[in-house]
């Protein structure tokens, strides 16, 4: 986590102990309570620094960042400037673990929360606050006592709900802390449609491509962030029990003392049972847990929480955006990994946090500088409104991206390679200039193919004070499409922003884009700055399968399947068999496609005659090893040679060995668009080396094709 760790007004250890604090401190310590309450660390470990634990008294810096699930773009999107309240929290449960079910949910009956600490996120939503050391010993130390609760007391993630229905492997005891990475996802074979049900269909998406970014010496970071990502987007409710349907209506009717009695606790606490709040649901690994059961009640269970707030409507009042986050950190010994607080829908969120240098505004009247982070230049974008750089067409159409196999691309030259044709997509930020001392307004012009020039109109936005003193400002224009010309140098962030253009919103084509000044009446002055270019897609048409046969390996004549209903092979015991899949890709702006088969999950599985190896061997297998009829082209994989090279039609061969398990069978056709978006890119590698490939904002889609095989 790269948050920023800002100083706080006190000093840490200058800041009194809180009363769940003293409690810990003093069990911790095995003195009375009235000795440490309302002290200080500081002087506590001036008092006690020869007779208890030095680490008790360092702090640990606790980092994460705040986003907000955006289903347009099937991604989370960071929330900037949140007010971020650290919650030391005791509360007893009643968990939850009905019959039959994988999963635990937790009941709070009461709970107790003082505040530990408070910070604001940067514009990125990152923040970091140190915590004492002995907060995070004693949570860590409460759960290692207890059985399953290490295991068992942390959010269900994407990753481990994979683990558990076996599409990745499982550590054993469960992992604790960040999930497997999605290259073992690709490598399980897993469809996009079977993906998809699980964590929804552009998250699958985006899982299955990262895997082609993954690479020697390239971070881990942004791919396992979205196996980390919560398991569920929306709230999973437990299932009806009569036990808890008894319970509320003895709570409804005795109150307090009828939960109390339930949870068997001696404590006069205001107890609550409420059938609608609960928190889970957490999975139910396999470990030693002895339940009496359904329905357990576990008290005095310590935590370190979060509620976060944010001036989500620029009214200057802070609205809670998320709360609770109960054993949101997996607190162990060592290193605390980085939290993700996932606030709700009502959060605002940006969807890039980086600014481009914007430069020069005294000296141009007005100009728009960069797209998201790319210069508005010919050195990056053609007369046509294409990337010049980005996803350039490889001469021989193979797959391979690096400068072992193709040094051209890195940095690209002019050469068969390049240039590049690659259009843009998703939202794109539009900086630059208003340097016209006489502009008061200003509005962004568009014609579209070739048509007359009109303004946007209803694009709003916010910009944040750079101060953190005041509400956002909300960029609104008036129905002209005029905005106001904001001070400079700006105040606000990001600076030097003159539009929020969702390209999605838009049809598809090529955009003529321009600045229009006015003066304090919004009269249109002399200056209007020349058209920029920039070619839009954010389609990416399905590739199909077109046929499907079989043969006995060796001989000659292929058993034609006449439709896709339920295709089902007897196979002759003992035989290798081969497969002809015959398929068509057409895109728009086809940057590749891979063809590749799954198996029923044993060893021994469908595979092509060329294995994918990068860079691809000196010698191709002669035809009609992997085709028929023979074709020199690999038809497993390809990148498009030129920009016309949108449309691919091919038949390959696949081999199963005779050793193969009788079972479902699969085939999948992946295409990907060569669009790409230039206002962020991979966390781990910006737009890879100045926007030369980008695996980040893929438009692609997939078909799959299934086979049943039977031994006759």
């Amino acid at each position: 986590m790269a948050g920023k760790k800002k100083g706080a007004a006190t000093a840490p250890d200058q800041v009194k102990l809180n009363e769940i604090q003293a409690q810990r401190f003093a069990a911790l310590a095995n003195v009375p309570v009235k000795e440490v309450a309302g002290q200080t660390l500081a002087a506590l470990q001036e008092k006690y620094k020869w007779a208890l634990n030095p680490e008790w008294f360092l702090f640990q810096w606790v980092c994460g960042q705040v986003v907000r699930w955006d289903a347009a773009s099937g991604t989370y999107l960071p929330c900037p400037y949140c007010t971020v309240h650290v919650m030391d929290t005791d509360c007893d449960f009643l968990f939850y673990a009905p019959v039959g079910y994988p999963w635990l949910w937790g009941f709070p009956i009461w709970c107790h929360q003082e505040e530990l600490a408070t910070v604001v996120t940067d514009e990125c939503g990152n923040f970091c606050v140190p915590v004492p050391r002995f907060d995070i010993d004693w949570v860590w130390q409460w759960k290692r006592e207890r059985y399953c609760f290490p295991e068992v007391l942390h959010p269900v993630s994407l990753g481990d709900l994979l683990a558990h229905i076996n599409v990745v492997a499982v550590q054993t005891p469960p992992r604790i802390g960040p999930a497997p990475g999605p290259v073992e996802v690709v490598r399980s074979g897993i469809s996009l449609d079977r993906l998809a049900t699980l964590a929804g269909r552009e998250t699958a998406k985006r899982i299955l491509s990262s895997g082609a970014s993954a690479g020697f010496g390239n971070l881990k970071t942004a791919d396992r962030s979205l196996l980390s990502q919560p398991a569920f987007h929306y709230p999973v409710a437990p299932p009806a029990s009569g036990v808890l349907s008894e319970l509320q209506k003895q709570h409804q009717k005795r109150g307090a003392a009828a939960v109390a009695e339930f949870a068997k606790s001696s404590t006069r606490h205001d107890y609550r049972f409420d059938i609608d709040f609960y928190i889970g649901p957490f999975l139910r690994w396999d470990c030693i847990w002895f339940l009496e059961r359904e329905l357990v009640p576990v008290l005095e269970v310590p935590d370190i929480t979060f509620r976060v707030e944010q001036d989500v409507y620029a009214t200057g009042t802070l609205e809670t955006i998320y709360q609770g986050g109960y054993f949101q950190i997996g607190w162990e010994d060592g290193p605390v990994n980085d939290v993700t607080l996932y606030a709700g829908p009502n959060a605002r969120v940006v969807h890039s946090c980086l600014a481009p240098p914007v430069q020069g505004c005294d000296q141009a009247e007005a100009e728009i500088q960069f797209a998201g982070l790319m210069p508005v230049t010919s050195e990056y974008i053609d007369s046509n409104g294409y990337g010049l750089r980005m996803n350039p067409p490889h001469a021989d159409g193979a797959t391979c991206i690096g400068a072992t196999r193709f040094p051209s691309v890195f940095p690209p030259s002019k050469s068969p390679d390049t240039p590049a044709t690659a259009p843009f997509t998703g939202t794109i930020q539009l900086y630059g200039c208003i340097g016209n001392p006489d502009a008061q307004y200003y509005r962004v012009m568009y014609s579209y193919k070739g048509g007359s020039t009109v303004p946007f109109v209803g694009l709003d936005w916010y910009l944040d004070p750079v101060s953190l003193i005041g509400p956002p400002l909300h960029v609104v224009p008036d129905a002209s499409g005029w905005y106001p010309v904001l001070p400079s140098p700006s105040p606000w962030w990001p600076p030097a922003e003159l539009l929020d253009w969702p390209t999605t919103a838009y049809p598809d084509g090529l955009y003529e884009i321009s600045l229009q000044l006015g003066d304090s009446s919004k009269n249109v002055l002399y200056t209007t700055t020349p058209p920029n270019p920039f070619q839009v897609d954010n389609s990416a048409n399905a590739p199909s399968f077109l046929s499907l046969a079989w043969r006995v390996a060796g001989t000659t004549t292929w058993n034609d399947f006449s439709n896709f209903i339920c295709p089902q092979v007897f196979r002759p015991k003992g035989t290798d068999l081969e497969f002809l899949v015959e398929y068509q890709v057409s895109m728009l702006h086809l940057r590749n496609l891979t063809l590749s088969a799954s198996g029923c999950g044993s060893g021994v599985t469908m595979v092509p005659y060329l294995p994918f190896t990068c860079p691809p061997p000196t010698t191709w297998p002669s035809p009609p090893n992997w085709s028929d009829p023979p074709d020199t082209d690999d038809p497993y994989a390809h990148w498009h040679t030129s920009p016309t090279d949108n449309t691919v039609h091919r038949a390959a061969i696949f081999y199963l060995p005779a050793g193969a398990l009788s079972g479902c069978y699969g085939f999948t056709l992946n295409a990907y668009s060569r669009a790409f978006n230039p206002s962020g890119g991979d966390s781990s590698n910006p737009q890879a080396h100045d926007w030369y490939v980008d695996f980040s904002s893929l438009n692609w889609s997939q078909a799959n094709l299934s086979v049943s095989i039977v031994d006759a």
